[in-house]
């Protein structure tokens, strides 16, 4: 059975030390301009801000998980995803649920075709598709065949159920660029 091109964003799956996964909270600037769907990984900005990453992106911090706003009606909103443009109640910050935690692992598709010969490798991010305001849900996914900015590290192949290797495998990875780690891109 092929794989399905269906790409998802990032999902936490574990964390390497058999931690606990956890979010932190970070604020989105009012009206910000992008679209943060559930699974985009976001960047930390100068200002303190998250935005949502993309290839242009220095380093991670993580992936989103989801928000809470005052809409101008005074109503407590959590979504699955940020829209772009959002009012709030007096201009004020929303709040993103990030995972950060740079041992944290991640199942995302590939946009591509992997082989095993891709674990333990460096791949970039593939953002070129917009998530979807019905679900909420990211479609960023794996680049393997881009070698520019090696933001992910893959770890092994997805063990979800009728996942190969091949056209769209799923894999897991860790953040390599990241916000949180000094050593970001150090060599196996």
């Amino acid at each position: 059975m092929a794989n399905q091109d269906n790409p998802r964003g990032f999902t936490a799956v574990r964390h390497l030390t058999g931690g606990t996964i956890r979010m932190n909270e970070y604020p989105i600037a009012t009206d910000s301009a992008s679209a943060i769907f559930n699974g985009d990984v976001v960047e930390l900005l100068a200002t303190g801000y998250v935005d949502v990453g993309d290839d242009d992106s220095a380093s991670f911090l993580g992936v989103f998980a989801g928000c809470k706003y005052t809409n101008e009606a005074g109503e407590i909103v959590f979504s699955k995803y940020w829209p772009a443009g959002q009012a709030t109640l007096g201009d004020a910050d929303a709040v993103a649920f990030v995972y950060d935690d740079p041992n944290i692992v991640f199942s995302a598709q590939c946009s591509g075709t992997p082989a095993s010969t891709l674990v333990g490798a460096l791949v970039d991010l593939d953002n070129t598709d917009s998530g979807s305001t019905s679900t909420g849900r990211s479609a960023q996914q794996i680049d393997e065949d881009a070698s520019d900015d090696d933001f992910f590290r893959v770890i092994k192949l997805s063990g979800k159920p009728g996942n190969a290797w091949g056209e769209f495998a799923e894999v897991e990875v860790t953040i390599n660029k990241h916000a949180l780690n000094p050593a970001a891109g150090a060599a196996i």
